[in-house]
């Protein structure tokens, strides 16, 4: 029976790695990927995905290939991926890394050009919402430092060279236009996280669907992972500041996209 651990899959990976390499002509890339958001319900999803029959998983869940990795090549990447789940098969391969979305600019033509049929999985949440679960995974982590007003009211990152990730990370629109560049609307799939938060069962038909695949009920005993919920207090200017920051980013969202209902 092939093990359904991405840990066990990863350890064979890199302790077989000439094997894996050597065999990497055989093994599939991928026709179907979660390319974000972060902090937007893609472990959930991912996990259930990968628990269902007909769907071969790369070993790790976020590969980050088309992102930090690239250099490394297609046969790096291919060495994720399962040769004997395919040869039984397995109808969709599954990657999943979120900051794919963040990262549109560089990622999506290196995607289109590897991957040109792939179907995209994009999860979107309230901005504001997302920023504030972004940083308090940050200090949860140990990543961050600085208060939560200091982090979410500056224009730039921790580093004053670099943006500030948390408020850049929910300009959705400019994102996906990116991809839209070089994929077809319809090879994008736009989910609002918290219709998939409230009632996930639906969501996870459609995206079975979406990929080609015969649904399979959602485990009754399925939640969505917590995805950061804030412990922190949010400071009234930091929501003032953050509803400001993302009012004409989700109107150019709206207009990218009529029909998604934005918060």
């Amino acid at each position: 029976m092939l093990s359904r651990s991405s840990n066990l899959r990863e350890k064979l990976r890199k302790g077989l790695y000439p094997y894996y390499r050597l065999s990497a002509p055989l093994r599939p890339l991928p026709n179907a990927v979660i390319i974000g958001g972060m902090k937007c319900g893609t472990t959930s999803l991912n996990a259930w995905l990968r628990d269902r029959p007909g769907v071969a998983f790369s070993s790790v869940k976020e590969i980050h290939f088309f992102d930090k990795q690239f250099d490394k090549g297609e046969a790096w990447y291919r060495s994720h991926f399962p040769i004997l789940e395919s040869l039984l098969g397995a109808r969709c391969v599954i990657e999943a890394t979120p900051s794919y979305l963040y990262r549109a600019e560089s990622v999506a033509p290196r995607m289109q050009a590897m991957i040109p049929e792939a179907r995209l999985v994009v999860m979107l949440r309230d901005p504001i919402k997302r920023a504030i679960s972004q940083y308090g995974h940050h200090v949860r982590h140990g990543k961050e430092e600085r208060t939560l007003s200091e982090a979410l009211l500056s224009d730039t990152g921790s580093n004053p060279k670099n943006p500030n990730h948390y408020k850049c990370r929910g300009l959705y629109a400019q994102q996906i236009k990116r991809f839209l560049q070089h994929y077809d609307r319809s090879q994008l799939l736009v989910i609002k996280s918290e219709t998939f938060f409230a009632d996930p069962a639906p969501v996870y038909e459609q995206v079975q669907r979406f990929f080609g695949l015969d649904p399979v009920p959602l485990k009754a005993s399925s939640k969505p992972r917590n995805v950061g919920q804030q412990k922190h207090t949010v400071p009234d200017e930091v929501i003032a500041h953050l509803a400001d920051y993302y009012r004409e980013p989700n109107r150019e969202l709206s207009q990218l996209l009529p029909d998604f209902p934005i918060w």
